[in-house]
């Protein structure tokens, strides 16, 4: 045990660096301070309902008028025992921003150890990984998914280059474990990323597996590969089921509304729209940023201070300004963006000396990987590549933000840094080889943030394509750009200063006649220079101003409105709130009220299409009454020809959040019993129907629900009744009463899978009408209705993934065993 305690000791001490890494960088959330997360205040208003209800639940009535749960709570029967594990180690820090970051800074540790290097050189191509600008930008937008799903790809990758290694045991834990856990983070796009990057790699090794002929290594390492992808699959089979179900109802499957508005089409895609797949595309010339953190102006929205040409140039105008101004200072072609993907002006120039000093020829697949990676990067910037793996790569037009896809050059670049290092360090190359690599080297980075330091105008002009919306005049225009320029130049100088003195490091080595301690002086020097450089761009845009105390982050995120004490005072089992300020793109009104709008990447496709061709109408017309004929006649007037919101139960608009909301009198309730009903032969006639269908009289129907109504004896009856009598988000409870037989219509959103409906306990079939809402027939008299959610592949997902993840924990304790019993018995020899 001595034995491990030694070897044991230099691993310790980079995990408690990696500790006060942490600490020192998030400091304030060991105060007790939050930060305010876009995506993660978001999600409190869409989860607020289920959490209510203290289960979890696969349904929420709470967003969009109703929604599946799959990618909010999750939903899942059984037991995961590695789930508990993940959420035992997401708990060890806040969860939202330190927590990822500390261990992708363990696993990226982890992942270099496999690559043969010294403890000191882990550690840098560790913070190399995680300090990357990216990482830390996106804890502020709140994308803490996908920050989660990148703290587990070294693990991954740590176990793929272990099992190649001929690490079969050990190769096969950290990869099953590796992508576990970044399936159970959530974030698809990034295992679709991960598993790319894998599959290129993977031909590199068969390759020389074949020329080598490596056969029994290669079916080894295949079938470890296969064995560690079915029980990932296995361990995560309910998500991974749900979420493909999920995609072919959402906006991420393809629509039954055919365009008949051009002649000339693109390709239909199976899944996003490409302007809206591609719409954060990163610009050709922007793939820069990686070595000039302010190539194109940093963040938009970024801040100029009083030593700049359009603060000057504001204050010769007699504008008031303070001590900052902000402005358009990005000119790239992402419609926005929180900052630039930035690896280190360091990371870049070893990455070059890599190609001319690393023997390693998977440095060319590495390379290869990276380029694709890139390209990929550039969605629309770059479309006669993107729009074929758009149309045709495999669930490719499921994701959206493509520039997403730099994540991976993000681990390839600190890799490569880590091996040409590695390669330095042990000598591997001859001094007179090692120079000239190293001028080559400087000469490529460096020149780059020489030239662009001194003569930027030659090749850009600082103009973004969206200066001409922004109404700016031309002297601020004129100013602004000149600032741009400046940005530029500081950052291309800055990049150019850590470049020059990374380099002055590795010719003290080669200049060095004890290179074994200058090794490590170096090691440590240059692991120090690249955590400055990274630590300084990172403080850009996620620093200690942007967090608060828990109370102030309470008082600014759950604040009931006025409209909403009003609203809360209905105690009606269920009805609807339409919050006419921007809807769509928040939760807010999710938390307190079942509301008509919400946020989420994964709404269902034929709500968001009720919204573009209807909803959104409907809206107009209210907001013109306020705007137009502000007076109660008029408002009601305009609420009575929308028809879609009426069916939808809204029973609530709010216009000024702090007055009172307009109770809208034409709300349809619940359910109603039709007088009659018509089938149409095919989407866009059911759409064009609901411009002029009165719903509570008349219901329109798809042709494909014809045989569900089949031998129906329909017949109107005005006495009809039924009332909801109790409400949960997976649970509805009616009674109904006619003298006929009746079909009755729901004002809940339809979804094919899941949801069961019971007439005194006998199951019947849901139909869809109306384009969006249940309907089912119900004989004559006096009957229960009771609709629930009860989804029967989840109980048999339940049942594999209690399994897997049972098989997959006994095994880890089995090597763990192994592993210690081979330990004690190495002591003992060397004792004896």
């Amino acid at each position: 045990m001595k034995i491990f305690f030694k070897k044991a000791l230099p691993h310790i001490g980079a995990l408690f660096f990696f500790l006060i890494i942490v600490i020192i960088y998030f400091f304030p959330v060991f105060e007790g301070k939050v930060l305010q997360q876009h995506d993660v205040s978001q999600f409190e208003g869409m989860a607020q309902e289920v959490l209510e209800y203290g289960e979890k639940t696969g349904w929420t009535g709470s967003m969009f008028s109703g929604m599946p749960t799959y990618q909010i709570t999750g939903y899942e029967k059984g037991i995961n025992f590695i789930d508990k594990i993940k959420v035992g180690l997401m708990s060890v820090m806040d969860p939202n921003s330190a927590g990822p970051i500390f261990w992708l800074l363990i696993t990226s540790y982890i992942m270099f150890l496999f690559f043969g290097t010294n403890v000191f050189i882990a550690i840098l191509g560790s913070i190399a990984i995680a300090l990357s600008s990216y990482n830390i930008i996106i804890i502020e937008a709140g994308h803490i998914n996908k920050l989660w799903a990148l703290a587990f790809t070294p693990l991954l990758l740590a176990g793929f280059i272990g099992t190649i290694q001929k690490k079969y045991a050990w190769g096969f834990l950290l990869f099953t474990f590796g992508l576990v856990f970044q399936l159970l983070a959530n974030h698809f796009q990034i295992t679709y990323y991960t598993g790319l990057f894998c599959i290129i790699m993977f031909i590199g090794f068969l390759f020389s597996c074949l020329k080598e002929k490596s056969y029994k290594h290669l079916l080894n390492t295949s079938g470890i590969f296969l064995l560690g992808i079915i029980f990932s699959l296995g361990v995560n089979i309910n998500n991974l089921y749900l979420t493909n179900e999920l995609a072919q109802e959402s906006i991420r499957g393809q629509s039954e509304l055919t365009s008949t508005e051009s002649s000339v089409q693109e390709p239909v895609s199976s899944g996003l729209d490409k302007d809206y797949a591609f719409s954060f595309s990163y610009g050709k010339a922007e793939t820069l940023t990686l070595l000039i953190p302010n190539l194109m102006g940093g963040e938009s929205g970024g801040y100029l201070g009083e030593d700049s040409h359009l603060y000057k140039t504001l204050k010769a105008q007699g504008a008031q300004v303070g001590k900052t101004v902000q402005t358009y200072t990005y000119w790239g072609t992402q419609p926005f963006t929180s900052g630039p993907v930035y690896f280190g002006a360091i990371i870049c120039l070893l990455f070059v000396f890599s190609f001319f000093v690393v023997t390693n020829k998977s440095k060319w697949w590495m390379l290869g990987a990276c380029i694709f990676f890139i390209f990929l990067s550039w969605g629309r910037n770059f479309e006669s590549f993107n729009d074929f793996m758009f149309y045709h790569f495999p669930y490719y037009n499921k994701f959206r933000t493509v520039s997403m896809a730099l994540v991976i050059p993000g681990i390839i670049f600190p890799i490569l840094s880590v091996m040409a290092l590695t390669e330095i360090i042990k000598g591997n190359i001859n001094k007179e080889t090692l120079q000239k690599s190293l001028i080559y080297s400087v000469s490529i980075v460096g020149g780059i943030c020489l030239i662009l330091w001194l003569i930027p105008d030659t090749f850009f002009n600082f103009q973004s394509l969206m200066d001409a919306n922004t109404g700016m005049p031309d002297w601020y225009l004129s100013a602004l750009m000149e600032d741009r320029k400046a940005l530029l130049q500081s950052d291309a100088f800055r990049s150019l200063v850590y470049v020059l003195l990374a380099s002055a490091l590795i010719y003290w080595f080669v200049k060095s006649k004890n290179q074994q301690k200058t090794g490590i002086q170096i090691s440590i020097l240059i692991t120090i220079l690249v955590l400055c450089d990274l630590w300084q761009i990172d403080k850009r845009y996620l620093n200690s101003d942007k967090f608060m105390s828990k109370r102030t982050y309470k008082e600014q995120r759950i604040k009931k409105s006025v409209a909403d004490e009003e609203i809360l005072k209905d105690k009606t089992q269920s009805y609807r709130v339409l919050n006419l300020n921007n809807p769509f793109n928040e939760t807010s009104t999710s938390y307190f009220h079942k509301s008509i709008g919400g946020y989420h990447a994964a709404k269902l496709r034929r709500y968001q299409e009720l919204i573009e061709h209807q909803i959104t109408k409907e809206m107009g017309y209210i907001t013109d009454a306020f705007r137009n004929n502000p007076t109660q006649a008029g408002i009601v007037e305009a609420l009575s020809h929308c028809s879609s919101l009426n069916m939808l139960n809204t029973k609530y608009i709010i216009y000024n959040p702090e007055q009172s909301p307009i109770i809208n009198p034409y709300h349809d309730g619940n359910a109603w019993f039709v007088d009659s009903f018509y089938f149409v032969n095919n989407a866009n006639e059911e759409m064009a129907a609901l411009n002029s269908l009165n719903p509570l009289k008349t219901a329109v129907l798809d042709k494909k629900f014809e045989s569900d109504l089949k031998g129906f004896n329909f017949a109107p009856d005005s006495t009809a009744s039924i009332e909801l009598i109790k409400y949960t988000p997976d649970k509805l409870e009616y009674k109904s009463s006619s003298q006929k037989d009746g079909l009755i219509v729901f004002s809940e959103i339809y979804y094919p899978h899941g949801w069961k409906a019971y007439v005194d306990g006998k199951q019947v079939t849901i139909s869809r009408a109306d384009w969006i809402l249940r309907t089912i027939p119900v004989g004559a008299g006096q009957h229960e209705i009771v609709m629930e959610f009860d989804h029967d592949g989840v109980k048999i997902c339940g049942i594999i993934i209690t399994t897997f993840s049972g098989l997959l924990i006994l095994i880890f304790v089995l090597l763990i065993g192994l592993s210690l019993y081979k330990s004690i018995r190495e002591d003992k020899k060397d004792r004896e």
